[in-house]
């Protein structure tokens, strides 16, 4: 499945300029500390992209997608979300990247716009905080907004684990996403050579290093039934789960390293 394993290439056209769907956050009501925050982590981001050399694994599939101009859901483990923001600037389709309502979340949203991505605002509730899912965060609204822009025939990039957990367990958002729309899921794994593990976080984050080495490795399309009742979407979640389990692992091989997860 990965045999082919490259050096990014300008393989695409420019991305074209499209309007905006949906509801798109803007962190204009975040402190300036915060904003200072975002400003230096973006920086450091770039420094990464600019200092690291990338190869790409598995990326057929959706660069098709991509120019056959048809939808996808690009799925992640959350422990590698800032892993994966330079990605944002291969992408030929608009982008649009799911990010909780929260200050934390706009402070993701002034990294990721200058990386390419389009943001909107929303989440659940993973099943660790053994609660239902808070209306504040907007979660309803972001599920709808995202299927507009798939049904654009655009892409969105969310995060399959749902803080504050479990981690490495598909929630079951995307998956139902996935079968409303029709769009199929596109699990990404993400490594670097090196990267420093943040002990104590929920998501085991992980945090890229500049002059070194990183992988991006592309799974197959996963298609979810349309019909798909409680327990397809529960095994739907599970395949999910093996599937960002088998890009991430051979992420770490391509460089080198055991799997981290």
């Amino acid at each position: 499945m990965f045999k082919q394993v490259k050096k990014l290439t300008a393989r695409l056209p420019k991305r074209q300029r499209e309007a905006k769907i949906g509801h798109s956050f803007e962190a204009d009501d975040i402190s300036w500390p915060l904003r200072l925050f975002g400003t230096i982590l973006t920086f450091y981001i770039r420094l990464i992209e600019w200092t690291t050399q990338v190869q790409i694994a598995g990326d057929s599939a959706i660069n098709k997608l991509q120019l056959d101009g048809k939808p996808a859901i690009i799925v992640l483990w959350h422990g590698r979300n800032f892993q994966g923001i330079p990605m944002g600037r291969l992408f030929h389709r608009p982008l649009t990247a799911l990010v909780s309502r929260s200050r934390d979340g706009a402070v993701i949203g002034t990294i990721l716009k200058p990386f390419g991505f389009r943001i909107t605002q929303g989440s659940g509730t993973g099943s660790a905080a053994k609660k239902g899912t808070n209306p504040r965060k907007r979660g309803a609204q972001a599920f709808r907004a995202m299927l507009r822009h798939l049904q654009a025939g655009e892409m969105v990039l969310a995060t399959a684990d749902v803080p504050p957990g479990p981690v490495f367990k598909t929630g079951p958002g995307m998956v139902k996403l996935a079968a409303r729309s029709g769009a199929p899921m596109i699990p990404v794994g993400f490594c670097y050579k090196p990267e420093l593990p943040i002990i104590g976080t929920w998501d085991r984050l992980h945090l890229p290093l500049p002059f070194g080495q990183r992988t991006i490795v592309y799974g197959e399309p996963i298609y979810i039934a349309k019909d798909a009742d409680d327990a397809a979407i529960a095994v739907a979640q599970e395949q999910v789960d093996a599937a960002i389990d088998k890009v991430q692992a051979e992420a770490a091989r391509i460089l080198g390293k055991k799997p981290l997860n």
